[in-house]
């Protein structure tokens, strides 16, 4: 499987989506995950992307190209968030509130011309909140990833994918570092692992009510 975080922005000197990544993956190289215990042998792979539009994307298919994972899951931060966020849909939207970290501010852009207007995520989304709700940790099955970097990988990620065989999808995480956040780094790095563990999974996700309100 390939996991991806994303480096710092916005002046933040820290981004808790690469720690939980590489947290899970070095738990993943000592056998330590509830997903080996359900699944075996699983073979992680990383990579650090940086929060620009264009390059993300880029490097996310480079990477899907070279490993041919099984399973893509893209982790980033939603900063003032108090729970583990599920993302379901990538919109074909780019509008920038904040330039990226190569300054390009898009307003209003698709991320793929021509492509359709929104794409599902692929992974066992309604099957993992039921898992991760039971071990008290606050998640929430998202219907926007917003319409900045993360939303943009996410749609370019399930573009990229396409609809086969191949599971795939985004996941939000607080500022996990910031004191009194709702959710520690041990919480995340589990939901992320229940997420996999029931997203390697080969049956459909459950068919149970799960949507918003507002």
């Amino acid at each position: 499987m390939l996991l991806t975080g994303f480096q710092p922005f916005a002046g933040m000197d820290h981004n808790p989506s690469w720690n939980v990544v590489t947290e899970l993956a070095e738990r993943a190289e000592r056998a330590q995950l509830r997903a080996q215990a359900v699944h075996g042998e699983i073979t992680v792979r990383t990579a650090l992307l940086p929060v620009e539009f264009e390059a993300s994307a880029q490097l996310m298919e480079e990477q899907i190209a070279e490993t041919d994972p099984d399973l893509v899951i893209a982790v980033g931060l939603a900063a003032g968030t108090e729970a583990v966020r599920l993302e379901r849909v990538g919109l074909n939207l780019r509008d920038a509130r904040i330039p990226d970290n190569a300054g390009h501010q898009p307003a209003g852009e698709p991320v793929v011309p021509g492509g359709p207007t929104a794409m599902f995520s692929t992974l066992r989304l309604k099957a993992a909140h039921a898992l991760i709700d039971a071990e008290g940790i606050p998640v929430t099955l998202s219907l926007s990833a917003g319409s900045f970097v993360c939303n943009s990988l996410l749609y370019a990620l399930l573009h990229a994918t396409g609809p086969g065989a191949r599971a795939a999808g985004f996941v939000h995480v607080p500022d996990l570092d910031r004191p009194g956040s709702g959710v520690s780094r041990a919480q995340a790095v589990l939901a992320l692992d229940l997420l996999i563990t029931e997203s390697l999974r080969p049956e459909s996700d459950l068919d149970v009510p799960a949507g918003l309100l507002h």
